[in-house]
């Protein structure tokens, strides 16, 4: 407890009673400059909660619709009826800050209710097809997948073949999504869909399709940030921030800094590149015909860092295959990149006896797959900055999927 304080004599007490208090100053009001208009306060717009059936429909509908957007419609207009009640969309793209950032849809939705007008805003990012950890187009049936480890999404778009023996048995580690089917799986016993694939699993989804070409690169390749090769060449990149190749005979070196922008290494008609090394920079091989890892393939700096910058993308109209084993030696295979073989991703010799992992860090997509065992088991581990980034011009899909919705609608007027 505090201590009391001291009490007053009476006659003191008397006289603060009847001691007049001073009368407070009024406050100061500052004065506008002459001709400057008193400041008005302008009152947000009233909003409503957007009902919990009302933000599913707006995915749906929206999800369902993006892929048909088509260049020469720069702002689309869907419109819907749901419980009795109208509602349209106006969709307009915002181009990709860069060559490594995504495009987006802005969204604006509309309805009426109780005679107001409301409005809605909504972003949808494009996917890239570095957004999966593995995207498949067409799964070979007489290709299992048995001793890998897949994170990130896997998308195929016809049904899987899951096989299973001795003990082994694939992992998802992300959601599965598949087009046409579903999965078979081979080998003894009961396993159950959950714990085969603990982020879920959907089947019927809406079929990605891989465009014509995967790469167009006039708009985006200049001298000045590219290298072209007529021949074939053996490419090898360096922690400097450097790119070396021969030709295929090995005669001579040509040494080539790579830059702090996209840089891009392109290989015309009929023409391989063979590529090895640690990446310091952001760059794009791609391939009219093959391109061949033949040893490891890392980043200078782990994708895993906060200050990691180094992107690379692998991306061939044929295929991309892993040399043979007497070419990429024993033991583990690294390779950080995003990678895309329009017509087929191949392990060549993959019967040979087992050699260790192949540990793809970042992506891969593929027409169709050749299988890796037994001289590789296969993990996927998937770069978690590619589901903001991309690789210089790694291909797009033509799927879009919401970014954020406010959950509100603001009253902008009547609905008449």
């Amino acid at each position: 407890p505090q201590p009391t304080e001291t009490e007053a004599a009476p006659d003191e007490r008397a006289a603060e009673a009847v001691e007049p208090r001073p009368t407070p100053e009024p406050a100061a009001v500052a004065e506008l400059p002459a001709g400057v208009p008193e400041p008005s306060v302008t009152a947000e717009p009233p909003t409503r909660a957007l009902a919990s059936n009302e933000a599913e429909t707006v995915r749906r509908k929206l999800s369902s619709w993006t892929g048909r957007i088509s260049a020469e419609e720069p702002a689309p207009t869907l419109s819907w009826r749901e419980d009795g009640q109208e509602y349209t969309a106006v969709l307009r793209k915002v181009p990709a800050a860069d060559a490594m950032g995504m495009e987006q849809l802005a969204v604006e939705v509309a309805t009426g209710r109780d005679g107001e007008r409301l409005v809605t805003e909504l972003r949808m990012n494009r996917l890239a097809f570095s957004s999966f950890g593995q995207f498949v187009n067409r799964w070979d049936p007489g290709v299992q997948i048995h001793d890998d480890v897949i994170d990130g999404r896997l998308h195929s778009n016809t049904a899987l073949t899951i096989g299973r023996s001795g003990g082994t048995t694939p992992v998802f580690l992300g959601k599965v999504t598949i087009a046409e089917g579903g999965f078979v799986t081979n080998g003894p016993g009961f396993i159950s869909r959950r714990k085969l694939f603990p982020a879920g699993i959907e089947t019927r989804t809406r079929r990605i399709a891989l465009p014509e070409r995967a790469a167009a690169l006039e708009s985006v390749a200049s001298p000045a940030n590219s290298q072209r090769f007529a021949g074939d060449a053996r490419l090898t990149f360096h922690a400097d921030g450097t790119v070396s190749w021969r030709d295929r005979r090995g005669d001579g070196a040509t040494v080539r800094s790579l830059g702090d922008e996209p840089f891009y290494l392109i290989g015309g008609e009929g023409v391989d590149l063979e590529v090895q090394g640690t990446v310091n920079g952001k760059v794009l091989v791609y391939a009219l015909e093959r391109i061949v890892i033949t040893d490891d393939l890392r980043y200078a700096v782990d994708p895993r860092a906060a200050h990691a910058d180094d992107y690379l993308g692998l991306v061939a109209e044929r295929s991309v295959e892993i040399a043979e084993p007497d070419v990429t030696g024993s033991g583990d295979l690294e390779v950080f990149a995003s990678i895309y073989a329009r017509h087929r991703f191949a392990v060549r010799n993959h019967s040979a006896r087992r050699s260790g992992t192949l540990v793809i860090h970042g992506s891969l997509t593929a027409g169709t797959l050749t299988a890796t065992e037994p001289r590789f088991a296969t993990r996927i581990e998937f770069d978690d900055r590619l589901t903001t980034m991309r690789a210089p011009s790694f291909p797009l899909t033509d799927r879009y999927e919401l970014d954020s919705l406010s959950g509100e609608w603001r009253v902008v007027g009547s609905a008449n």
